[in-house]
């Protein structure tokens, strides 16, 4: 854990030892930030360059010791500078947020080639949550986009007590489906563009690689930035890794995020999903899922929602970065949930109203507190078209 003097010294030393990161130095201002401010340069200066846990590089920036965290994850083919419009409105000292965003294993220029047995899902997962915990970070937002969504699905579902809310972009999970069992997808029925991923990861095609992503997928910011430590062209075959996971029938995905079998899960990615973490989908209109938007609905909670993003391709938080910004602000003040406190203090929670159940103990009127089954309570506004009722202990 990161004390509040190893933070000091870690800045200090950032100041004087600052060396070459080509995703901070070339993808960060150059591809990323689209904010029609001008201010990249001065915002790119204040950002460190880490590396954390089991050898993750991590863009940082604001306090970890004294404010409240915002953890992005990228997807594909992108890099951690992916979050470059959000670092400029909600993190640092002068904000609200100390926010830092991982990259996914490989997914680096700068940094060695990882050893194959890391090539996981569940790798990833146990990397990102070395980060974390040597940042001593709990009651997190998680925000994740893309191949960081599923990541994002799967680290709640695996860590659900360091979570406060999730936010998740373009990427749904699927209520119901059964479609993603390992050894039942069929590489010809996969996405064209995933299954040129999986080709050029097992062949080593580099070319293979940047001539998909130049050709099937679309416009992607960075399609022309080399990522993969050992990319001869473009992002670099290795960067196929993550969805050779999905036809690889060896040590299953599923086996290694749970013991439950495959058949009785409530979704795609993942077997279920905490009732006492709140959730914001926002979707490019490529990936609407009625579905996934009805369950959503169905949660009753008063602050899980979802939202279109107009005018976006795939990758809306660069492409609309001021209406993203807006929501994320809107539904962050709305949830309050980095307001968390033990749920084993004196005071406020009862053991006894455990489990989702909303109740006051001392703070204002029209707010409630949610005592969930990790341990954690936080405090939450009524819905706007409600109130609380001290006497029946929930919002009318």
């Amino acid at each position: 854990m990161l004390s509040k003097l190893a933070y000091a010294a870690m800045t200090l030393a950032a100041l004087g030892t600052a060396s070459a990161d080509t995703v901070l130095d070339e993808h960060f201002c150059q591809i990323y930030y689209t904010l029609d401010d001008g201010n990249c340069p001065v915002l790119r200066d204040t950002v460190r360059s880490e590396i954390r846990g089991e050898g993750t590089p991590t863009l940082e920036l604001g306090d970890p010791t004294s404010q409240p965290a915002l953890v992005f994850l990228h997807g594909w083919p992108d890099t951690s500078a992916t979050w470059a419009n959000q670092f400029a409105v909600f993190c640092g000292e002068d904000k609200e947020y100390f926010c830092v965003a991982p990259s996914i294993t490989d997914f680096h220029p700068d940094v060695p080639l990882a050893d194959p047995s890391d090539l996981s899902w569940i790798r990833q997962l146990e990397k990102y949550h070395a980060v974390i915990e040597e940042l001593g970070l709990s009651g997190i937002t998680l925000v994740s986009f893309d191949f960081g969504a599923i990541y994002g699905y799967h680290f709640v579902y695996k860590y659900p007590h360091l979570i406060s809310r999730h936010v998740s972009m373009d990427i749904p999970m699927t209520p119901g489906s059964k479609d993603l069992a390992p050894g039942n997808v069929d590489f010809m029925y996969l996405p064209y563009y995933q299954q040129v991923n999986i080709y050029s990861y097992l062949a080593g095609d580099d070319k293979a690689m940047n001539l998909g992503i130049n050709t099937v997928v679309g416009d992607p910011p960075c399609k022309a930035c080399r990522i993969a430590p050992d990319a001869k062209i473009g992002a670099g075959a290795r960067t196929g890794w993550g969805y050779y996971i999905f036809v690889k029938t060896e040590d299953p995905w599923t086996e290694d995020l749970s013991d439950i079998p495959y058949e009785q899960w409530e979704f795609d990615f993942i077997p279920s999903y905490p009732e006492d973490i709140p959730m914001l989908y926002l979707y490019s209109p490529s990936f609407l899922s009625p579905t996934f938007i009805d369950w959503i609905d169905q949660r009753g909670d008063g602050v899980s929602g979802h939202m279109l993003v107009p005018d976006a391709d795939h990758w809306l938080s660069i492409r609309q970065p001021e209406i993203v910004n807006a929501k994320l602000a809107e539904w962050f003040s709305a949830t309050n949930a980095h307001d968390g406190f033990n749920c084993d203090d004196k005071n406020p929670c009862d053991p006894l109203l455990m489990e989702g159940k909303y109740y006051y103990p001392y703070i204002e009127d029209e707010k409630f507190v949610r005592c969930s089954e990790h341990g954690k309570c936080y405090v939450r506004p009524c819905p706007d078209d409600e109130v609380w009722d001290r006497d029946l202990n929930t919002c009318v």
